[in-house]
């Protein structure tokens, strides 16, 4: 469903959205009992969403289906409170 939702958003509200996931990532990180390995892995995480921010800011790269892949595989470690509250961008 996340998938569907991303794919018919505006460019507007996914770019929305993938700046909330990476806000969200950063949230999880400062979790005082967080492990050094799940640290590493939202930093890694970060790194993809935000290469597909950047790369979704330029009007001519389109949403391909490669990406929204990347996309849903990133996000799907998000915590589901913080997932929940970002995922009402796609469906305002």
């Amino acid at each position: 469903m996340l998938r569907t939702e991303l794919a018919t958003a505006s460019r507007e509200r996914v770019l929305r959205y993938l700046a909330g996931a990476i806000h969200a990532y950063t949230v999880m990180a400062r979790d005082p009992d967080a492990s050094d390995a799940h640290k590493a892995d939202i930093n890694n995480r970060i790194h993809y969403l935000a290469g597909h921010l950047t790369a979704l800011t330029d009007a001519r790269e389109p949403l391909t289906e490669w990406r929204l892949d990347g996309i849903v595989e990133h996000v799907a470690p998000l915590n589901s409170r913080l997932a929940d509250n970002i995922r009402v961008e796609l469906n305002k």
